[in-house]
């Protein structure tokens, strides 16, 4: 199996030291069209021996990635915050691992099975636990031993499902590309500023009372991903529950603001101050939640209305930064969100594993 060449290391990522490792994996190291030498890679745990190498890998490479978007956070750049974060995920039950190149880290991958009554067992591989080498010319084989080797188990458990989160490195995309992951979801951040309103869209805080409005412009974007070109399963969750779960996050601190056009309630965004993706959107800044605009009065301003006025109160409240997620096959949110002038960050990649034998119709024979 080809692994491509490496440019010169940065003195970030390189790590004193090769412990024993789990298995050993030869790849032939191939530029154009004739082999250079031999590179023999280590896959071992992720635990106190090696998560002091791995967390300065993904300081290396969150490092490069901020040369491409300043945006992303900083913290991430310190290889001790990494290696608190990594720390936190092996504590917290994850599955992880280290690919190890002549005593330096190559890869580190980290994931924890979980129960999603829609879909079945899933894995999810968030960026705090995920980062390549980012001076691999072609990452891919070092990840497909990677993912090899974390995989195998969960898919003996049944785990079909892997969503895994990474940074915006072109590389990075193109070979998890290589390895069957195709783009689900993007994250993007943009300064707090403050922008001038809409006349013909009046925005409001909601208050407590404001609840089961809430709750049902949530319920119209949820039963949106269902529409083509999206195809989501189906949710038609009990306004109940989502009344009980916006009630949390207000209590919580969240904001919610409700766009009204001609007196009635059309649209809904709401601020979260913690970001479910630290690595991509910063932590302690304002993060965009559940975001909805009836269609009826689609078309009239009102998301633009709602995102002038999230960034004007972020700025308002002394917050740097702003940051969204949406899904990248949703044909309204894709360029609305970059638009309204939110940059990439990274993104959210799947992969469905085929558990039918290769040969069955439908199924990926391989070549």
């Amino acid at each position: 199996m080809p692994v491509a060449a490496r440019g010169p290391a940065p003195a970030g990522c390189i790590q004193p030291g090769l412990s024993p490792g789990r298995a050993e994996i030869a790849f032939t190291m191939i530029t154009g069209a004739s082999a250079e030498g031999m590179v023999m890679l280590v896959i071992e745990a992720l635990d106190g021996a090696t998560v002091e190498r791995a967390g300065a890998l993904v300081a290396c490479e969150q490092a490069a990635a901020r040369q491409v978007r300043p945006e992303l956070p900083a913290a991430f750049e310190d290889p001790d915050v990494c290696t608190a974060a990594l720390q936190r995920l092996c504590d917290s039950g994850q599955h992880g691992l280290v690919v190890m190149d002549n005593g330096r880290a190559a890869a580190v991958m980290a994931a924890a099975a979980r129960e999603n009554p829609a879909v079945g067992r899933s894995a999810l591989l968030l960026a705090e636990g995920f980062a390549v080498d980012p001076d691999l010319t072609d990452p891919t084989a070092v990840l497909a031993a990677a993912f090899a080797d974390l995989a195998a188990p969960l898919i003996a458990g049944g785990v079909r499902r892997y969503y895994l989160l990474h940074t915006v490195l072109p590389r990075l995309s193109e070979a998890l590309s290589n390895l069957g992951f195709g783009r689900r979801s993007a994250y993007g951040i943009q300064p707090a500023a403050p922008r001038r309103g809409s006349s013909a869209v009046a925005v409001r805080i909601a208050g407590a009372g404001d609840l089961e409005t809430i709750a049902r412009l949530a319920l119209v974007e949820l039963q949106h991903r269902s529409a083509p070109p999206m195809f989501a399963p189906r949710q038609d969750r009990p306004l109940a529950d989502l009344v009980a779960e916006h009630r949390a996050l207000h209590e919580g601190g969240a904001v919610h603001l409700l766009a009204t056009i001609y007196g009635q309630d059309v649209g809904l965004l709401t601020i979260e101050l913690t970001s479910p993706v630290p690595r991509l959107c910063p932590d302690g800044q304002p993060y965009i939640g559940p975001t909805a605009t009836l269609p009826a009065a689609r078309g009239k301003g009102v998301g633009h209305a709602l995102v002038d006025t999230a960034l004007t109160w972020a700025y308002d409240h002394g917050y740097q930064w702003v940051s969204v997620d949406f899904d990248t096959a949703n044909v309204l949110s894709r360029p609305f969100w970059l638009h309204a002038g939110f940059r990439l960050a990274g993104y959210g990649v799947l992969r469905l594993i085929d558990g039918r034998p290769a040969g069955q119709p439908g199924s990926a024979g391989g070549h």
